[in-house]
């Protein structure tokens, strides 16, 4: 058996009929800080890659990205081989816009721009089954094991184990950001200092006392309601962690690659002049 296999939640062991627990909740809930690497390419083989660093999740876009979801599901199916969640970033629109990404194995979604508690109120009632919200039943894709699974446990494990993030991007939300992690369904809040410090009028500017003070809000009231807290990471990683942090985002595939080219040809330079 794979160690895919392991993670399922029955005493069977045929693969048709377990259902993959998240890697990022196992982690936690063993109270370690999860981790995450970002791909801004749709690339499957960056995908095995970052799966072999064995983080917890890699983090996929279809919001800034030029994926779609084929490419997006080769890549989850990459990461799954290794025990390593995926994080679906979906562009907002439409219901489908985000069963989908849960239908095709994603351990989870982040959802960006949440404008308000009536927008994560939609979310929800989008992303859960009832009796938490009103996602529509199918079964007969990657994450049902095409109508194997049972369908009593593919409802309940679906709404436990598939983690839905919220990213906190503006000013405007945190006045609602209270009511949003009291809310039953929400699993994460993510903070997202850069859109956050565009929104405020100081782009870039991640350390800015405003969106310092954002930061340690989302971290204290999503962990208050036993919520995960989620932000980028990097060198300020002890730091978060510190503030009640507990799944961070280590790096991204177009960083690790646009060092590693422009230092290659930087020290050629050096010999070469």
């Amino acid at each position: 058996m794979t160690k895919y296999d392991e993670t399922s939640t029955t005493n069977d062991t045929k693969p048709f009929n377990t259902f993959r627990k998240s890697r990022i909740k196992r982690t936690i809930d063993a109270g370690k800080v999860a981790t995450i690497l970002k791909l801004n390419t749709s690339d499957t083989k960056i995908a095995e890659i970052f799966a072999l660093a064995q983080p917890d999740s890699i983090w996929l876009d279809m919001e800034h990205g030029h994926s779609n979801f084929a490419l997006v599901e080769n890549q989850v199916n990459a990461a799954k081989v290794y025990d390593v969640d995926s994080l679906l970033r979906v562009s907002r629109g439409g219901y489908s816009n985000y069963i989908r990404g849960l239908e095709i194995d994603c351990a989870g979604l982040i959802i960006p721009q949440i404008e308000s508690f009536e927008d994560a109120k939609l979310v929800k009632e989008f992303t859960k089954f009832p009796p938490l919200g009103k996602r529509g039943l199918d079964g007969g894709n990657n994450d049902g094991k095409y109508t194997k699974l049972n369908i009593a446990e593919y409802l309940k494990l679906s709404n436990e184990e598939r983690v839905i993030i919220y990213q906190i991007e503006t000013p405007e939300v945190i006045n609602d950001i209270e009511k949003i992690a009291e809310m039953e369904g929400v699993d994460a809040l993510f903070f997202g200092p850069g859109d956050y410090s565009l929104g405020l009028g100081v782009p870039g500017q991640m350390n800015h006392p405003e969106v310092v003070k954002a930061r340690e809000i989302v971290a204290k009231v999503a962990r208050k309601n036993n919520k995960i807290a989620a932000t980028p990471g990097g060198p300020d990683n002890l730091k978060y962690i510190d503030m009640g942090y507990n799944l961070l985002n280590l790096g991204s595939d177009v960083v690790g690659l646009s060092n590693y080219a422009e230092t290659l040809v930087n020290d050629f330079a050096k010999i070469n002049s």
